[in-house]
């Protein structure tokens, strides 16, 4: 059970410029997350979002990041498997010792969330 191993299968394609990514991502239903979240209709999990900008802000980064904060989460609509969904990330510039990333996700023009975070680099 690894995210980042389930965001890799999900991720359609990814396209890096300068300090902005964009990725397009479709899960398919069967990912661990989803398992009883919920039954009925599955939605994609909060913390399965932050760790998306965290690993994307990776990628652009240089190397694997964790996550040191979470500035502003706003989560506005749910969405689950099945739908193509639509990543932005911004990498500002970096702070002392972690680097702010600015992150939306969305299903077409359904903004589904809004997230400023901040990472610091995976110790080695």
């Amino acid at each position: 059970m690894n995210v980042g191993a389930e965001l890799q299968h999900a991720t359609l394609a990814v396209q890096p410029e300068g300090n902005s990514l964009r990725a397009r991502l479709c899960f398919s239903g069967r990912e661990f997350f989803f398992q009883g979240h919920f039954p009925e209709r599955p939605v994609l999990p909060a913390v399965v979002q932050v760790a998306a900008a965290v690993h994307f802000a990776g990628l652009l980064l240089g190397g694997p990041q964790r996550l040191a904060e979470v500035t502003r989460a706003k989560f506005q609509s749910p969405t689950g498997p099945g739908v193509e969904l639509a990543l932005q990330l911004v990498v500002d510039a970096p702070e002392p010792g972690r680097t702010r990333v600015r992150a939306s996700l969305h299903d077409g023009d359904t903004e589904v969330s809004e997230l400023v975070l901040r990472v610091v680099p995976e110790p080695e």
